[in-house]
């Protein structure tokens, strides 16, 4: 709520902001010839995207981004990757986490990333290709 102004008489009157909610961007695209569907969703604090071939979330993957603040690396950034929950011997997953984290960081560092994945097939092309289909929006 916020004031919006004196009603007649002396009295404030108050009005409902519309609330914002979190923005989401949502596209599919062939990723090697396989149909890949992405959801790209802004939570304020934390993006969260899906990227799945199948229509599921295999693995649930935490990306975290933090200034290094030693004197020597100042301006410099660390990444952590963490697998939540999901396979954790697909190390491909974790580099697609991190290429996103490194993507949201460069815009607005304070952000975390929680990636949701599913993918039928990997190979270093689609993985290139993702991550440009993800910066070009």
């Amino acid at each position: 709520l916020h004031r919006a102004g004196r009603q007649p008489g002396g009295a404030m009157a108050l009005h409902r902001r519309e609330p914002q909610g979190p923005k989401s961007i949502e596209f599919s695209v062939d990723v090697a010839g396989t149909p890949t569907d992405f959801v790209a969703t802004d939570f304020g604090t934390q993006v969260f995207f899906v990227i799945t071939q199948n229509g599921k979330i295999g693995s649930l993957i935490e990306a975290t981004s933090q200034e290094c603040r030693e004197v020597e690396m100042i301006g410099e950034r660390t990444f952590e990757v963490k697998v939540l929950f999901g396979d954790r011997r697909l190390e491909h997953y974790r580099a697609y986490a991190r290429a996103l984290i490194e993507i949201v960081a460069a815009v607005d560092s304070s952000k975390s990333v929680l990636l949701g994945i599913a993918l039928k097939e990997h190979s270093p092309e689609g993985f290139r290709q993702v991550v440009r289909e993800v910066k070009d929006r």
